[in-house]
């Protein structure tokens, strides 16, 4: 980064850094759930009858739990050295240039047009998180109904097929919700 220790820089840090702190918070969470799913897949596999739709079931949701965990671990770690050294996270950032003009004047104090921009991205993500939030609830919910039902009774592809996209839409659902939980910049200095 080109900047040498300013106020607006040092608090571009430490907004970073909080940044990468609740990702790990809420990235955590997730990875410990998927954590749990994957035990509890592993187990009901020992315990499905050999050579059935149950076991393969299991078998595909475990190996899926054990390959997002481990994507989540890997995000994880990357989070781990952003909170480290987020000097090294934001080297080579490129700013907006209300952004650029506010690092370039040093006040840790926010510009009114970049506190005016900071609101209008806010006013979108926000409510973003919310809702992709409850339809992850929706989703996981239908998801779990789906796949009780086509363990219980295998049924036809159609009902497959929306198993499978039910379980795809929660993991997708699931990152939106981590990309979205944190604001990037703070409201007031």
């Amino acid at each position: 980064m080109p900047f040498e220790t300013s106020p607006a820089y040092d608090r571009v840090l430490a907004d970073d850094r909080n940044y990468h702190i609740v990702f790990l918070v809420v990235g955590g969470l997730f990875t410990v759930l998927l954590i749990l799913f994957s035990v509890f897949c592993w187990w009901r596999l020992k315990r499905a009858p050999k050579r059935t739709f149950e076991r393969r079931t299991f078998l595909w949701f475990g190996v899926a739990g054990v390959t997002f965990s481990l994507f989540m671990v890997v995000a994880l770690w990357a989070n781990v050295t952003s909170v480290v050294n987020p000097r090294q996270t934001l080297s080579g950032t490129k700013f907006s240039p209300v952004g650029q003009a506010w690092l370039d004047a040093g006040s840790a104090q926010l510009s009114p047009a970049l506190q005016q921009a900071i609101d209008e991205r806010l006013a979108w993500q926000r409510p973003k998180a919310v809702i992709c939030a409850i339809l992850l609830v929706a989703v996981v919910t239908l998801a779990v109904y789906l796949w009780r039902a086509l363990i219980r009774r295998p049924r036809g592809r159609l009902m497959l097929a929306a198993g499978i996209l039910s379980a795809a839409a929660s993991v997708l659902l699931m990152l939106m919700v981590i990309g979205n939980t944190e604001e990037r910049w703070p409201r007031s200095p």
